[in-house]
């Protein structure tokens, strides 16, 4: 039985144009912050886990991300009730894999207290120093099971669910590829924002290294020139297709 793909919707984010990329208006936009349940016959796996908790209250706790992000969320609109809805218990034994560990990416990881938790080697250490203003090591350094790896990683060993090295964004950023019944699909998350990125290469304005991150969309390109489907991080049209 071939893996099967649900998205979660665990919030949005709003700000300006140009916070997400380079040479943008001062526009405000939406963006989705998603999380996917990927379900293998061998384990339950999720991609993200979205925004914290505390932020249905106020964005406080982004410190000084919060002149950038405007979070929106509803009470009952985090990952782990969201699981629920899906019939998964978040306290059961899941497997999370983190792109990376931006606050819109990890910061629901607190409602999956029993989950490993799978994560490139370069970006865990990046991550427990939080010089980057996008981490907050206290919604994640949880004392979950962190099982760091280095390079691609074939999670059950079919070749069906494989954690794809894809840095640049940050110095460990990974996507998911997922061999569904119906082909290839990757969660590339903030490898490439939207789908406009594919075509025009216009990237965000902060980036842990520009040319690791154009690099990383070229493997994006070149796969789905081969047929495989790319699944942006942040592409409102695209999410909702999946919803």
């Amino acid at each position: 039985m071939a893996p099967t793909i649900t998205a979660l919707d665990c919030g949005r984010l709003r700000q300006q144009e140009r916070v997400l990329l380079a040479g943008g208006s001062r526009d405000v936009i939406e963006i989705p912050v998603p999380s996917w349940l990927v379900r293998h016959p061998a384990g339950t796996v999720v991609f993200d886990t979205g925004l914290h908790p505390s932020l249905t209250a106020d964005s406080e706790s982004l410190g000084t991300m919060a002149r950038l992000f405007e979070p929106i969320i509803a009470v009952g609109g985090t990952v782990g009730p969201r699981l629920i809805e899906h019939d998964v218990d978040p306290t059961s034994a899941l497997t999370v894999v983190l792109s990376h560990c931006h606050f819109d990416h990890a910061g629901g990881l607190c409602e999956l207290p029993n989950a490993r938790v799978l994560v490139q080697v370069a970006e865990w250490n990046a991550a427990l120093d939080g010089l980057d203003a996008g981490y907050a090591p206290d919604t994640y350094d949880l004392g979950h099971e962190i099982v760091t790896i280095d390079g691609p990683h074939d999670i059950f060993g079919d070749g069906a669910i494989v954690c794809l090295p894809t840095p640049g964004h940050t110095c460990g950023h990974q996507s998911l590829r997922v061999h569904t019944a119906d082909g290839p699909v990757i969660l590339a998350a903030d490898a490439c924002y939207f789908s406009s990125t594919l075509v025009d290469d216009v990237l965000p304005p902060f980036s842990f290294d520009f040319d690791q991150q154009r690099a990383s969309l070229g493997l994006l390109r070149r796969e789905q020139a081969a047929g495989t489907r790319i699944i942006p991080g942040h592409d409102g049209a695209v999410f909702r297709q999946w919803l």
